[in-house]
């Protein structure tokens, strides 16, 4: 329960993050904010198939340092022009709306019907309150957001090593 309420809070926190801070990454708005939205309908498209495929924790791993290389790049190259700025954001944004899908897709798997709605409420209660400060963090200036995203998305990278599904412990008890 604590490794999922980390992941839906850094998954929450840092897609915010991005969404709100979108306004202060060079280059045009409208084709950054595009390019975000078609990154977010991808990754929502592409997460239920890479779950079924490789399974929750190389789903959140993928999806964690996706956003972790566009953040860093964000971060590295903020002066650059057009096309690199896109690029970056288009990762960033790709990996963190698959590393929020995964969240939801996720916690069915991990809890046993009885537990599951608790475990939602309770994931969701915890990462909806950290991202209260997402707006306060974008708007911190450079490159201090795209540092807390990239550091959050490489810390919650890992994470996923030790997780371990409670439905199946609790059926090996039985």
């Amino acid at each position: 329960l604590i490794l999922m309420t980390i992941f839906w809070t850094a998954s929450s926190f840092n897609y915010y993050i991005i969404t709100f801070y979108l306004k202060y990454i060079p280059g045009n708005i409208y084709v950054n904010t595009s390019l975000s939205c078609i990154a977010e309908v991808a990754a929502y498209i592409c997460s239920g198939i890479v779950m079924n495929i490789f399974g929750v924790k190389l789903s959140f791993m993928i999806s964690f340092v996706l956003a972790a290389a566009g953040g860093i790049m964000l971060v590295i190259f903020f002066n650059a022009e057009g096309a690199l700025i896109a690029v970056f954001v288009l990762f960033a944004k790709f990996g963190i709306s698959f590393a929020f899908n995964i969240s939801y897709l996720a916690t069915p798997k991990m809890f046993p019907t009885l537990l599951c709605s608790t475990a939602f409420g309770i994931c969701n209660v915890f990462a909806r309150f950290s991202t209260i400060l997402s707006p306060m963090i974008a708007e911190l200036p450079d490159p201090a957001p795209m540092s807390i995203f990239s550091i959050m998305c490489i810390a919650s990278a890992f994470l996923p090593l030790c997780l371990r599904p409670v439905k199946k412990a609790i059926e090996n008890r039985h």
